[in-house]
């Protein structure tokens, strides 16, 4: 077995790429009771790029609003500070695939699987009426950030893994190459970039079953990666194929529910891809 550790390779992945200085303000912005969403909107808008892609996300189909947000107040004010945090955090996770960009693999496979889990995440926790859907958005869009990581730092390995099949699902094929999953070494960078533990925990634990059928958060996230590598990968998987039934059952939906979700991200996954890469974008 490889003495590769989740651990290490989060922290080699830490030095190689910090988090941005305005993730970190706007985060202690946010716990501040002395500031306010004025505060932060004053901020952000000495980042003309930031605003600018901040605004193009405000007005894709995460939120479907009925007018255009044409301004980075309005923007504010209709979704929020904690959404707004989260939609930075969006965007740096963007930035951060373009980082740790490998070519050991199929890069276009890499961001729909993320993209396809991130929208999948969020019309779930909707569904589910979690408070904070953009949350679930961004925990679906980093879930398999590892695998970028271990690309990097080990790409024998990382082309190991690729090699999954209809019986061996990508992560017990992980587990075997690795000793454990893409998601482990994902929440572990997000634990050194010391986001909330509300977004690196329950990727931690998505490929835990038990504590899916425990936790909603964990459920969720369960539920949309396996869909995001079924969606992907679609001649291989199916969604339903991958999740548990049971998963499902504790999170009060159908089945028919869980198609109403893949549907959603599978119509959006273009124009999200087109705003957050458009080096990578071309009609799906």
């Amino acid at each position: 077995m490889p003495s590769l550790l989740p651990i290490d390779i989060a922290r080699v992945a830490s030095q190689s790429f910090a988090l941005p200085d305005i993730c970190v303000r706007i985060r202690a912005m946010l716990d501040d009771n002395k500031s306010n969403l004025e505060d932060i909107g004053r901020y952000i808008s000495l980042d003309p790029s930031l605003s600018s892609k901040l605004l193009k996300l405000a007005n894709s189909p995460l939120f479907r609003f009925e007018s255009q947000i044409d301004s980075l107040p309005k923007a504010i004010n209709i979704i929020g500070g904690e959404a707004l945090y989260n939609l930075v955090m969006a965007e740096t996770a963007s930035s951060a695939f373009e980082h740790f960009s490998s070519d050991v693999i199929d890069l276009k496979r890499f961001w729909l699987q993320s993209i396809y889990a991130a929208l999948v995440a969020k019309h779930l926790a909707k569904m589910v009426k979690i408070r904070g859907s953009e949350r679930f958005f961004l925990l679906g869009l980093l879930h398999n950030l590892g695998e970028l990581l271990v690309a990097l730092q080990s790409p024998d390995l990382a082309i190991a893994c690729c090699n999954y099949d209809e019986k061996t699902s990508p992560w017990k094929l992980q587990q075997q190459v690795l000793g454990f999953s893409y998601a482990n070494c994902s929440a572990k960078l997000m634990e050194f970039w010391h986001l909330p533990s509300q977004l690196y925990v329950p990727v931690m634990d998505l490929h835990n079953e038990n504590k899916a059928l425990k936790n909603k958060d964990v459920a969720i996230i369960y539920t949309a990666a396996r869909a995001g590598i079924a969606m992907a990968d679609n001649q291989l998987y199916s969604a339903s194929q991958l999740i548990s039934p049971l998963v499902l059952k504790f999170l009060k939906l159908e089945q028919e529910d869980l198609q109403d979700a893949v549907k959603f991200a599978s119509m959006e996954a273009d124009g999200v891809l087109g705003v957050m890469n458009p080096s990578l974008h071309q009609p799906l």
